[in-house]
């Protein structure tokens, strides 16, 4: 597998559902998406809500032969309906042509799910996932009523003779114009789905059948669609379940949590991407990691040997650690740092005491700053007390490891593929290690492919010059990286809050970053459902993000400041930087 390629070559739109049931590695959502419950998927590009999608529709099950899949596949009881959002819909020049569209794509996608569920695509129908045996007067009935309810009144009554006319359809609106016939049908776009869906269970002589419909990227669709999905979602059929996946944030979710919309928990289910559990994430990468190795014809070995294990995750396991590394570096730091030698004062720790603390006291000092003292150890020396940045890392053990590299991919598919793609190119089978170097390499390399996806992200708010979303990240990621290798502090700020204080401009870069994943919601029990607001909210950065030269900081959480505060210390420092000075020009007109 070539090192240089690209985030494209694991993006689940380009891949067939061989090719996707082939590589699947089962994550802990995908048991939750795949109920019989309306669903929203909510992630960042690369967090997989594309594959889990594809995961449900018959062509992938039918394919997939993973450990799970048989027992998965037996619970998945409806047939699915795949599909993408599509920038037709939200070109058009007016909302009932919007919904045309979006109707014909949808409409299109379902008669396809018809064919495949009939075998009309030379497959066996007993080998389908759900399949279904029809005669020719079956099919013919279905198209019939099909064409008369959707408006395509001079289509041939066939499942072909439909998709020819909706392809017919797509290409007038695609110059603008739409038939008279179709476009009166398509006022409830969804309705017209529910009426297909119900014409072949009846002629299928199944009555209670369910279909889903699995909707892709539903942040691209413009308000009129949300508007038939919402209203669907709280009142529809019961013959149809929608799955949505869509960005952490939509601008269009003003819906939820008024008056009779639809209310997460009760009428559907939320599933989160990003800000997984650490087991979860681990035990999706081990998976991956397995996964890769398989593809490579190499023998297993856990990632946890192939990548190695740091002090940091045997102080924090309390695991015992060869030549007391722990006890070593607290000595170094205490008569090299007079801030830490302060803190040890003032916490009343006697190193030569360690062993009588007991777990929980250990716990609240000791393995609290531990990790700490570790960056910092890698990045900086000290002169008279005082910290001075290396020339050169002293170490890579921040950020390698099986447990660092675990935390900085982030369970992201595209991120954990892509990355173990490299690192085995560097594989030494004889001793069944990855080194340290490599593997730093890797996720170097890594955050600047994704760097380079920053800079090329689409500007949606025209009536401004927008902040780029690199220049915002980057004045993030040098505040926290001042605030972690200047005077030690144990509880360091690393978090940003949103406050009334950020402009338009700011917002809208917020917007797009946390899209790409470069930014993540730090959830708690009062979050909404989904973010329609920043104001008040918590983010990090992705820490994938912090293996960047001089943007380095800790892979963990940490106190909040308010992203204002950051702002206003960059405008301090903008002239100083050129490619800060859009951030300068924006805050200034704050």
């Amino acid at each position: 597998m070539d090192a240089e390629w690209s985030f494209d070559t694991f993006n689940a739109k380009k891949m067939s559902a061989k090719e996707i049931a082939t590589s699947f590695v089962t994550p802990p959502a995908f048991a939750a998406l795949a109920g019989a419950d309306h669903c929203y998927l909510i992630g960042p590009r690369g967090s997989g809500k594309t594959t889990l999608l594809r995961m449900l529709h018959g062509e992938s099950l039918e394919a997939w032969r993973g450990r799970a899949a048989a027992e998965l596949r037996a619970k998945i009881t409806y047939s699915s309906i795949f599909l993408p959002a599509d920038e037709l819909w939200a070109s058009q020049t007016n909302e009932s042509n919007s919904r045309a569209a979006f109707a014909t794509q949808m409409l299109y996608a379902f008669v396809e799910s018809m064919m495949y569920r009939t075998g009309n695509y030379g497959r066996v129908v007993d080998d389908v996932h759900l399949g279904v045996a029809l005669d020719h007067d079956q099919e013919v009935a279905i198209a019939q009523q099909c064409a008369k309810a959707w408006g395509l009144v001079d289509a041939n009554p066939s499942f072909l003779g439909l998709q020819e006319a909706l392809d017919f359809s797509l290409v007038q609106l695609s110059g603008g114009s739409i038939n008279a016939h179709f476009a009166s049908s398509v006022q409830d776009p969804l309705r017209l789905l529910t009426f297909g869906v119900r014409a072949f269970n009846r002629v299928a002589g199944q009555p209670h059948h369910r279909w889903a419909l699995l909707l892709d990227e539903m942040e691209l669709a413009p308000p009129e669609i949300h508007t038939a999905v919402v209203s669907f979602v709280r009142g529809g059929s019961a013959d149809l379940i929608l799955k949505v996946s869509m960005s952490p944030f939509d601008r269009y979710m003003d819906f939820y949590g008024n008056g009779g919309a639809p209310m997460p928990g009760h009428d559907f289910q939320t599933i989160y991407l990003s800000g997984q559990g650490r087991r979860e994430i681990r035990s999706f990468t081990n998976g991956l990691w397995e996964a890769t190795l398989r593809a490579r014809a190499l023998t297993f070995v856990p990632m946890s040997r192939a990548l190695g294990t740091s002090s940091i995750t045997r102080e924090q396991t309390g695991q015992r650690t060869s030549g007391d590394e722990v006890n070593r570096l607290l000595r170094t730091m205490q008569s090299a740092d007079v801030d830490f030698a302060h803190w040890l004062r003032a916490k009343r720790i006697n190193l030569n005491q360690l062993g009588s603390l007991n777990y929980n006291e250990r716990s609240a000092t000791i393995r609290k700053i531990y990790p700490l003292l570790v960056f910092r150890d890698a990045l900086l020396t000290f002169r008279d007390g005082r910290p001075v940045r290396r020339s050169r890392k002293k170490s890579l053990e921040p950020f390698t490891g099986a447990s660092a590299v675990t935390t900085l991919l982030e369970g992201n598919p595209r991120w954990i593929k892509t990355a173990f793609a490299q690192m085995l190119n560097y594989y030494d089978e004889r001793t069944g290690t990855i080194s340290a170097g490599f593997q730093y390499d890797a996720l170097v390399s890594l955050a600047n492919r994704f760097e380079s996806l920053l800079r090329v992200l689409p500007r949606r708010v025209t009536s401004a010059p927008s902040v780029p979303v690199p220049d915002l990240v980057d004045a993030i990621a040098v505040y926290l990286n001042q605030q972690n290798t200047t005077r030690f502090s144990a509880d360091p700020q690393n978090c940003f809050t949103v406050d009334r204080n950020i402009g338009p401009d700011i917002v809208e870069a917020l917007v797009l970053g946390l899209y790409a994943g470069a930014f993540v919601h730090v959830r708690d029990r009062r979050s909404p459902a989904v973010l329609k607001s920043f104001e008040g909210q918590r983010f990090r950065l992705a820490y994938l993000l912090a293996v960047r030269d001089e943007k380095e900081f800790p892979l963990r959480l940490g106190k909040d400041v308010r992203l204002s505060t950051i702002l206003a210390g960059m405008k301090r420092g903008a002239e100083r930087s050129p490619h800060s000075r859009q951030l300068q020009l924006d805050m200034e007109s704050m």
